[in-house]
């Protein structure tokens, strides 16, 4: 079973987002992939998934913990107008 739990939130109204770091335990499963993730944070913090970026997943070594900075932006516009290509890319939002 997959738990995501929320270790540290900034506000960044500047970019109209939320930078997220969680703390990601699988036990018994492999690292929870990138859809997988948005899905569950989603659902966390109660925003639309295409409004959810996951910057990076840090599992740590001998542990089936995952680090993951993740960035929940106020609306899809904000996302595609601030999110570097790759990023957008890697999670497949639009524009």
């Amino acid at each position: 079973m997959v738990e995501v739990e929320i270790e540290s939130e900034k506000e960044n109204k500047l970019l109209n987002r939320r930078e997220l770091t969680l703390i990601v335990s699988h036990q018994g499963e492999s690292t929870p992939d990138r859809n997988q993730l948005k899905d569950r944070v989603s659902n966390l913090v109660n925003s639309p998934k295409n409004t959810v970026i996951i910057d990076s997943i840090n599992t740590m070594y001998g542990k089936e913990e995952s680090k993951v900075e993740a960035r929940v932006y106020d609306d899809e516009e904000s996302a595609i107008k601030y999110e570097r290509k790759y990023q957008k890319e890697r999670n497949k939002i639009e524009g």
